[in-house]
């Protein structure tokens, strides 16, 4: 239940509270006092979008505050999912709009995003505006009416189709992906054998281009390698390596005289020992060198090969590698192609079968779901003195022997048509062709009345629900409300004397102009304010004497 609602800075609505209580609140008032804004302002509560063009005119932001209470387990687990702390069955929404689009949502104090906000507010209220009369004209928004009309039904077998559907949808594109690959492959297949061939006959190693290069670099250089590798020899084998070994053999000596002497005999002598490995590692190397300039042009042609095909195909010899062995997994597996297509095939056409099965029973439910509402609006419409016959058909698309995607959507496979007839004998026609503005009321309000007693919500809230009523009708759509008000709250705005007599709780909504503003007011009435006001309602001048006594009369019968 809503009980208090806080504006700040809202167009016209400079600084304004209400508290609301259960029952049947009507809130009264002369066009453009604001009291659509209050309901503006409970929608922002309840998720709708805010623009800056709200905020009051000379201020920076808007803030709305409402309270509500929360004694609902669906309720306070939806706040324990969000780690929202729970204050003694109190929910406190805060939205603050600013000129710089920096909005904010808060649940008490947590800041939220408007999708978490508009998740609690199906649980907490449901908000009729004027706009929403639109929807009826619009056969689009027939289904999500009649699923809301038996929420958890529906979301037991709309919950199986969704997840037939989604692995419908993954193996379509498991067995789409594969047959473009299979495209792909029949197409360039000649290219995949010659490509194959090619790099085969290459017999492509790896490492071996690093390889080719130092030894055609070797061999390129020969002379110059040749000769420094024989220099360094003579150099070191000669008279260098026996002075070394005499003042090795010295050193030993002194080191039996002087022990300080010992660790520059190591040092020596490992030079030494070092010494002499690399002249043993020279003379091989000079032993293994061979000039073969046939050898040198092979190596040479080898590289250029390598290099011409590295170019060719825009990889790299470790890439080569890879798409060659790829090539060969290719066509190897040409007859396997055709087999796994076939399989994937089979996989697909069988989740199509139980997604199509999924659907059709969600599509029952929905049958019976429609059969039982229309009979029940048939009953509340007749007692809003719209006698009538209504029907709800719910149309399931075809089975498709092309087995075709777009045959369903996330919602199933059904389309649904509201028909009525209001005259007998003029036979079943579209709801948005026949309805006049006043069967469109009634139609409305006995559509929100199934809606809420379904969604198991608390609060209700209309603007203007009773347009294009008056007379008996007016009393009987007054008559409807307070029933509702019985075991629900209800806010409604209304121009009808016969609704605003019901009412439990009587708030006028004010406009007045000081210093050049306009600032909207608020006032719960007392009895004698309300008299007058129905009576003002009644009036299309100055109320006089009767129209206060009728007024006295109409909230006595409407009480």
């Amino acid at each position: 239940m809503l009980i208090k609602l806080k504006v700040t800075n809202f167009a016209i609505i400079e600084d304004l509270e209400i508290n609301f209580k259960p029952g049947l609140t009507v809130l009264t008032g002369e066009t453009g006092a604001g009291k659509s804004l209050i309901i503006d302002c409970i929608g922002l509560l309840l998720g709708e979008r805010a623009a800056s063009e709200m905020i009051r005119s000379g201020e920076d932001k808007a803030v709305v505050d409402g309270m509500f209470d929360n004694q609902g387990p669906l309720i306070r687990a939806f706040l324990k999912k969000l780690d929202i702390p729970q204050r003694d069955g109190i929910i406190v929404i805060q939205r603050t709009i600013s000129t710089t689009n920096k909005n904010v949502v808060k649940i008490n104090d947590v800041t939220v995003t408007l999708g978490e906000l508009r998740g609690l507010a199906t649980l907490l209220a449901d908000i009729h505006q004027q706009l929403e009369m639109v929807k009826l004209f619009n056969s689009e928004n027939y289904l999500t009416m009649v699923d809301g009309f038996n929420p958890r039904l529906i979301k037991q077998y709309l919950t199986k189709y969704r997840e037939a559907y989604g692995d419908l949808k993954k193996q379509s594109d498991k067995y789409q992906a594969l047959v473009v690959k299979i495209n792909e492959f029949n197409a360039n297949q000649e290219q995949y054998e010659y490509a194959y061939q090619e790099l085969r006959a290459l017999d492509l190693k790896e490492g071996e281009e690093t390889a080719n290069e130092n030894q055609i670099s070797l061999l390129e250089n020969y002379d110059k390698i040749y000769a420094l590798l024989m220099e360094n020899n003579e150099l070191v084998g000669g008279e260098s390596l026996n002075d070394l070994f005499k003042i090795k053999e010295n050193l030993q000596k002194l080191t039996q005289y002087q022990d300080e002497y010992r660790p520059i005999y190591a040092r020596l002598k490992n030079i030494y020992y070092e010494t002499e490995d690399i002249y043993d590692t020279l003379k091989k190397k000079v032993g293994r060198l061979e000039y073969d300039p046939s050898l040198l042009d092979s190596l040479i042609e080898r590289n250029r090969a390598i290099n011409n095909i590295k170019k060719k195909y825009q990889k790299s010899v470790e890439e080569l590698l890879v798409y060659q062995k790829e090539l060969a997994e290719l066509l190897n597996h040409e007859e396997d192609n055709a087999i796994l297509l076939k399989e994937e095939e089979g996989k697909f056409i069988a989740l199509y079968t139980a997604t199509y099965q999924a659907a059709m029973d969600l599509h029952k439910v929905r049958e019976q779901i429609a059969i039982n509402v229309a009979k029940q609006l048939e009953n509340t419409l007749e007692e809003l003195a719209l006698k009538c016959r209504f029907k709800i058909v719910v149309n399931a698309a075809p089975n498709s022997e092309d087995y075709t995607l777009n045959l369903f959507n996330e919602n199933g496979i059904d389309a649904i048509e509201f028909y009525i007839e209001t005259n007998i004998g003029e036979g079943m026609k579209p709801l948005a062709k026949v309805v006049s503005g006043g069967e469109l009321s009634r139609i409305m309000l006995a559509i929100k009345i199934l809606y809420i007693q379904a969604q198991k919500i608390q609060t209700i809230i209309f603007d203007e629900i009773d347009a294009g009523v008056s007379g008996d009708i007016a009393n009987r759509v007054a008559k409807k409300i307070k029933e509702l008000a019985i075991n629900y709250q209800v806010i409604t705005i209304t121009h009808l004397p016969q609704v605003a007599s019901c009412s439990d709780h009587h708030v006028k909504i004010s406009k007045k102009v000081m210093n050049n503003r306009t600032y909207t007011t608020i006032k719960e009435l007392t009895l004698d304010e309300k008299i007058h006001e129905i009576a003002s309602l009644i009036s299309a001048g100055k109320v006089t004497d009767k129209q206060l006594e009728y007024a006295k009369e109409m909230i006595l019968n409407g009480q």
